[in-house]
């Protein structure tokens, strides 16, 4: 066997000389290394947890788009993000009635759930779409929930009347299906003496998150005072083929009409008709049937006459 070389024997004694000591302190430069490296400022892409919010009552339909982070810090407190990754949460508005939604994200927006050695420096990506389903529109008739009650001597003239009388009504098809009408808010008015004008809302309870336009309608009502008037010598007519053959008793009444004053003003005998209906031709006591202007109302005194055909020449 050749004799070994020196250099090498020299070698291999600086090697095994000692050489549990000189492990120990290579794994302590290593792990001195590491530490050192920890603590280092570097950059990270983490996942984000997105969490959308929509309006009440309508669904989001499609996935939500991944979204990432970009995070500086030390690797040792980058490392924690991914066992507890920071979240971004939005809340559409209410108002939202398309099908989709152009959502914008900021740096801002992140939320950590820990407290951690970190900055965030941005969001990618800065702005992502969001789906939900559909929303119809509806034009519904208004129905009014209004009772008004007028004070003695007064009347309601013509009914209540509300404007707009329709609206439209903006929501998810599951909510809208098959409605026609939208009622008012429930009103009760009792002893009024005056003409009514406001506004009353709609009853939207069964509504969830439909939008109606406008929320609220203008609701108007005369109400007048009632006046009588008596008007002397209304004649009696006869409805019949022939009314000339044929006479009544009496041939003329007292008529009381009763309406709003400034009506009854201008009324004169010509402007009602007292009219007796014979089903016979004999002598024949009815019922008289009087025909007042519109929006007024009377009664005949005596309210029957006797009809009886004329004797021939």
């Amino acid at each position: 066997m050749p004799p070994s070389k020196p250099w090498l024997a020299r070698a291999r004694s600086a090697v095994l000389v000692n050489w549990p000591a000189k492990l120990t302190a290579l794994a302590l430069s290593g792990v001195l290394w590491a530490a050192v490296a920890a603590e280092e400022p570097t950059t990270q892409l983490v996942p984000v947890t997105l969490s959308v919010l929509a309006p009440r009552g309508r669904t989001v339909t499609g996935p939500l788009p991944v979204v990432q982070a970009v995070y500086v810090g030390s690797t040792r407190e980058l490392i924690k993000l991914y066992s507890s990754p920071p979240t971004i949460q939005k809340i559409l508005p209410d108002t939202l009635t398309g099908s989709e939604f152009e959502l914008s994200l900021t740096p801002q927006d992140l939320i950590m759930p820990t407290r951690l050695n970190v900055r965030p420096e941005d969001v990618q990506p800065r702005s992502v779409r969001i789906l939900l389903d559909e929303v119809v529109h509806r034009t519904l008739v208004v129905e009014p929930r209004i009772t008004i009650a007028p004070d003695t001597g007064f009347a309601l003239q013509g009914g209540i009347a509300v404007a707009p009388g329709s609206v439209t009504v903006t929501g998810p098809e599951a909510i809208l299906r098959g409605l026609t009408t939208i009622p008012t808010v429930t009103l009760e008015m009792s002893g009024v003496n005056t003409a009514v004008r406001r506004m009353v809302a709609l009853d939207t309870a069964g509504l969830g998150t439909a939008r109606v336009t406008p929320a609220e309608v203008e609701i108007s009502a005369d109400v007048v005072f009632m006046a009588e008037r008596v008007l002397m010598g209304v004649p009696v007519t006869v409805r019949a083929d022939r009314p000339t053959s044929f006479e009544t008793n009496p041939p003329a009444v007292l008529v009381t009409v009763r309406g709003p004053s400034q009506r009854l003003a201008r009324l004169t005998r010509d402007s009602v008709i007292v009219l007796a209906v014979p089903a016979t031709d004999g002598p024949e006591r009815v019922v008289l049937e009087v025909v007042p202007p519109e929006g007024l109302t009377a009664v005949a005194t005596p309210d029957t006459a006797t009809v009886t055909r004329r004797l021939r020449a």
